[in-house]
């Protein structure tokens, strides 16, 4: 039907979705994992472009900006340019956390408002995706899900958040501190200065 289309997390994904049902529930169109990146925290705060033990934590949730590499320029587009015209989009996405979190932030950057059915499946045969699609529920339901995944990538956006700690030295330990605890601080650096370390 020309007034819905179906989100996949991945092309793989779309030619299996294709094969079960066909364009029974739209065209098919698939993302390339997530197709926006965070911004970087200097784009919030040009002070913040330097490393800092504080927390960098901008007035509201840091936004988002199109992710670059592979396909996913195109992909976007294509998503987009369908978004302005249809009435409903199948998510389906895979049924975890990320796989909530890739499909919906495509919807919520666009401000799509439309009707959302939610499709999880965690096999996909050509039988588990065609009763998937007829157990689809509405997308709001999986509001916390969607929450869970937000919160988990405002706190550690791409493992940038590290974590600095050091035992007390014998000298300065209380009699009652156990031999095992630590003491520490955050230490927040730029997602390129910690992809740099990572590789």
């Amino acid at each position: 039907m020309a007034d819905q289309i179906v989100i996949t997390e991945k092309t793989s994904q779309a030619k299996d979705v294709r094969a079960a049902v066909g364009t029974l529930y739209g065209e098919i169109l698939p993302a390339e994992g997530h197709l926006f990146d965070l911004l970087e925290p200097e784009d919030v705060v040009p002070a913040w472009k330097h490393w800092s033990p504080i927390l960098l934590r901008p007035e509201a949730l840091y936004g988002t900006r199109p992710a670059e590499g592979g396909n996913k320029a195109a992909k976007l587009k294509a998503i987009r340019e369908a978004l302005r015209t249809i009435k409903r989009v199948w998510l389906a996405t895979d049924c975890d956390r990320e796989g909530q979190l890739i499909g919906q932030e495509i919807l919520e950057h666009y401000k799509y408002r439309g009707e959302v059915m939610r499709v999880l499946f965690t096999a996909q045969d050509l039988q588990t995706i065609r009763d998937a699609f007829g157990r689809a529920k509405p997308n709001v339901e999986y509001s916390r899900l969607y929450a869970a995944a937000v919160a988990r990538r405002q706190v550690d956006p791409g493992g940038v958040t590290v974590f600095i700690w050091q035992a007390p030295s014998p000298s300065n330990r209380p009699a009652t501190y156990p031999q095992c605890s630590r003491s520490g601080a955050y230490l927040h650096r730029p997602r390129r200065e910690a992809r740099a370390v990572r590789a």
